[in-house]
């Protein structure tokens, strides 16, 4: 494992070596991720467009995304530092791209009550299970995104409702 750690730093010296990074874009953000943060042209910091990253870094800026998303509920933030602007978006009732779904959960994710009950990253695919408080009866929320490198590039959700005759009082969460 340790090994393992080891090379995987080592292999991101080409990436930083090559990309235009600034150092204090790093101290800036402190050491929450180890994963390297670019200056986009808003003057934040993005990891879109995306460069090069392995499933170590892809790992540490998806929980980033997920920990701004639904933990601060920063939906502008996380959506200029971690959403590609060409966003594929697989949900019938929304439009492509990072703007149109920023905006849509700009009016949602702050005031929604929601517990995130886990989440996952695997290869370029994370998933989170999230359990969304709603009258009368809780909804289960699958959010599936898809990284091309630093970026998140491609999102799926799938929602389910507690039907009325459910028998299982644990099914969903």
């Amino acid at each position: 494992m340790r090994l393992q750690t080891i090379l995987s730093g080592l292999s991101t010296i080409p990436l930083f070596l090559a990309s235009p990074l600034s150092l204090d874009s790093l101290s800036a953000h402190g050491r929450s991720s180890p994963a390297l943060k670019a200056r986009s042209s808003n003057n934040t910091f993005s990891y879109c467009p995306s460069q090069p990253a392995d499933e170590f870094y892809q790992r540490s800026i998806f929980t980033d995304f997920v920990n701004t998303l639904y933990g601060e509920k920063n939906v502008t933030k996380a959506f200029e530092t971690f959403i590609a602007i060409d966003l594929i978006e697989h949900d019938p009732f929304d439009a492509q791209g990072r703007a149109a779904n920023e905006a849509k959960l700009s009016a949602i994710i702050p005031y929604a009550s929601f517990e995130v009950l886990r989440h996952s990253f695997d290869a370029d695919v994370g998933f989170i299970h999230v359990r969304v408080d709603e009258s009368p009866e809780p909804i289960a929320l699958a959010d599936i995104y898809r990284m091309d490198g630093t970026c998140i590039v491609e999102h799926w959700d799938v929602t389910q409702a507690r039907p009325a005759n459910a028998t299982n009082p644990i099914a969903m969460f």
